[in-house]
């Protein structure tokens, strides 16, 4: 079977779309990714084994012409790409670089999936689910954008839980990141609250921009951090930390839930639909995390210091995230892709109109 992903443009849609290429080539499909032509895929495939191959960032733009002749050259590019590829069905992570190729396939009459990683789902996949055969979605709660086509998965996650516990050091660890980009405002409460978290230890994820400003700020606090804009081994990362401060994004979201880490969740205010607060309010609601507001940031270093402090809430926290978790998510969207790459379309047809 050929599967053709589009995926990238972020780590939130890179990074699944990359779990669930690992698990069809495991049982030997060949496999194509569309990314865009960004630093954060570049660097996050610098090390894959997998046939890639990049097209131009789209992303909206405030110039509709721009956007629209942009929109054009990709769907050209896919169609030469399904033509080459002949994939036998084709999968969309999200975002502005897995449309064209859905729309592409579409055209060629190839079978579709989108996956739809957030609670409310973003302007791409709005724009194409009316269009392809099934969608996968990370949320149950995603599932009434789509009538008629869902089936929940969970999102994919890229690392695999240590099944060994780490050892860990008397101090506290919190990681700090916002995401493949990281999170300026974020970083800025950090820096902030350093001198009444002089205790405490970071790993901190800063994006391109923050990483010097922030090495200073840890230093001229008198306080150990491993601080670096982008960390491509996020498993060690994950099992070093005790307590997590984050965006909301769904990838990150499964992440935590994989390794059962605790979190205070800070969503960010513009993301389509809000999207990343309802995502949080189901992490919240569950007991997994704390949510933050942007605008309450200035309380983030004592949200931090009652955790830091409060083994036991931790340890709840942990067991409630690792309920949310969905290990078994890139199996799941690979046996969909299998049923409808093998003539299985018109029988998920028949089970969804029983």
């Amino acid at each position: 079977m050929k599967v053709l992903i589009a995926c990238g443009g972020t780590g939130g849609h890179l990074f699944p779309g990359l779990a669930v290429a690992e698990t069809l080539q495991k049982r030997r499909h060949e496999v194509r990714l569309l990314v865009s032509q960004k630093a954060v895929d570049h660097t996050a495939l610098a090390q894959a084994q997998l046939s890639v191959r990049a097209l131009p960032a789209i992303g909206l733009q405030r110039n509709p012409v721009r956007f629209a002749w942009r929109f054009a050259r990709a769907f050209r590019d896919c169609l030469d790409e399904c033509q080459k590829f002949q994939p036998h069905v084709v999968l969309g992570m999200g975002g502005f670089t897995s449309a064209p190729a859905i729309l592409a396939a579409r055209w060629r009459k190839v079978p579709t999936v989108i996956h739809e990683s957030n609670t409310i789902p973003g302007k791409a996949n709005r724009l194409v689910g009316r269009f392809v055969d099934r969608v996968a979605v990370g949320f149950a709660e995603g599932g009434r954008f789509f009538p008629g086509k869902v089936v929940v998965t969970g999102t994919p996650v890229r690392p695999a839980p240590a099944p060994e516990p780490v050892p860990k050091n008397s101090r506290r660890v919190v990681l700090v990141m916002g995401g493949s980009q990281g999170a300026h405002a974020i970083n800025e409460a950090v820096a902030r609250a350093l001198p009444a978290l002089t205790g405490v230890e970071f790993i901190h994820l800063t994006g391109p921009k923050d990483e010097a400003p922030l090495r200073a700020a840890y230093a001229a606090a008198g306080i150990h951090a491993t601080v670096m804009s982008f960390c491509n081994t996020m498993e060690s990362v994950y099992r070093a930390a005790d307590l997590a401060v984050t965006r909301a994004g769904a990838a990150t979201l499964t992440e935590l839930a994989a390794f059962g880490l605790p979190a205070v969740l800070v969503p960010y205010p513009h993301a389509a639909g809000n999207h990343q607060w309802h995502n949080a309010r189901v992490f919240e609601r569950a007991g997994a995390a704390r949510l933050l507001e942007e605008n309450d940031l200035h309380r983030l270093g004592a949200v931090v210091l009652g955790l830091v402090e409060d083994d036991a809430s931790r340890q709840q926290m942990s067991a409630k995230m690792k309920t949310l978790a969905a290990p078994n998510a890139a199996e799941r969207i690979a046996d969909l892709l299998e049923e409808m790459a093998g003539g299985g379309k018109r029988q998920l047809e028949l089970d969804l109109a029983a």
